[in-house]
């Protein structure tokens, strides 16, 4: 009887040892299923990752002025881009007019987008766009010109030149070659943008230096060759040869003042500065005809501007503000930079 309650002992502890190891196996079954589902789980991660990085991305460009001479390279520039690194980049005109950009911006929202690209109109009136811009929830970047600094906290990135930096290189132009004083005439670009504040706070601050340096007028051409021209003819007419030097904030209204300077016969006696590499303000420069300018790139800016954008997509780093390279262009360098 013993024997037999001996073996009958035996056999449940038999058992119940088989249970416990069968149990532990099942627990390490489990943990082996976890990591299986983690793996599973970072490599659906990896395939969402690659699936981002090769899927087409709509960037929307919201350019305040389409027409102007200086956009159409860095258009081509941001559409190079878009090409290469597949990119649907659809582009709309706001024709100087805020609130048209931003009912431009708000329909493209509704339609869906990656990214937005914001060209404002003037700074004054970016204060509406900038908050919808902060609070829909797309990505963006400013791009050319700043927005009014109320809201400059909200901008997440901003792409374009150190105007009053461009200003300055043309006044020191224009400092050396007045240096026993003289008249000067300036004709601006769209009043209120970035560049028309910088372009002509820059440039005034250098030939305040020289108290016989006087201007004697200062109009807007809105960056339009023809309207730059017309007040070029003006100024002839106004104040004929008196005037000593013509400051032309951007180049494309150059072409526009050289060719009055030209139709009056005055090209030889009243010599001009501007910003701007236009391959007309290069030949220029190389031949004697204009002094000399400070330089701005479009094709660098759009390439830059889109390049920026697509990071931000992206989840990269970018820093507040990428400058765009300024620097002075004279007879003895002009070689070195690409016209357009």
């Amino acid at each position: 009887m013993k024997k037999l309650l001996g073996l009958v002992l035996s056999l449940v502890l038999a058992v119940s040892l088989c249970m416990t190891g069968c149990s532990g196996g099942g627990e390490t079954g489990q943990t082996g299923g976890g990591t299986d589902a983690q793996k599973t789980d970072e490599g659906s991660a990896q395939a969402q990752d690659t699936q981002k990085d090769t899927e087409q991305l709509n960037i929307f460009f919201a350019t305040a002025f389409m027409t102007v001479p200086y956009a159409a390279p860095m258009n081509t520039a941001m559409e190079e881009y878009a090409k290469e690194n597949n990119i649907n980049l659809q582009m709309v005109d706001g024709e100087g007019d805020s609130q048209k950009q931003l009912d431009q911006i708000k329909n493209a929202v509704t339609q869906g987008v990656d990214g937005i690209i914001y060209w404002p109109a003037d700074a004054a009136s970016t204060i509406p766009v900038v908050n919808y811009l902060a609070e829909c929830g797309v990505p963006y970047v400013v791009l050319n010109s700043k927005v009014d600094a109320s809201v400059q906290d909200k901008v997440p990135a901003y792409v374009g030149l150190d105007y009053e930096m461009a200003g300055g290189i043309s006044g020191d132009l224009a400092l050396d070659y007045l240096k026993d004083g003289g008249n000067v005439v300036v004709v601006e670009g769209v009043m209120g943008t970035e560049a028309q504040i910088g372009y002509l706070k820059g440039f005034e601050d250098k030939i305040a230096q020289n108290d016989k340096i006087k201007v004697l007028a200062k109009q807007s051409a809105e960056w339009d060759t023809a309207k730059a021209m017309k007040i070029m003819e003006d100024y002839i007419t106004t104040f004929g040869e008196e005037i000593d030097l013509v400051y032309s904030e951007d180049d494309g209204m150059y072409q526009g003042i050289a060719a009055a300077l030209s139709d009056a016969g005055l090209s030889d006696k009243i010599k001009c500065v501007c910003n701007g590499q236009l391959q007309f303000v290069l030949d220029q420069i190389q031949s004697g005809v204009l002094l000399g300018a400070s330089s701005q790139d479009p094709s660098v800016e759009g390439r830059t501007g889109i390049e920026v954008m697509h990071k931000v997509i992206m989840g990269e780093e970018v820093p507040e503000w990428t400058k765009i390279d300024c620097r002075l262009i004279t007879p003895d360098n002009v070689n070195e930079f690409n016209g357009w």
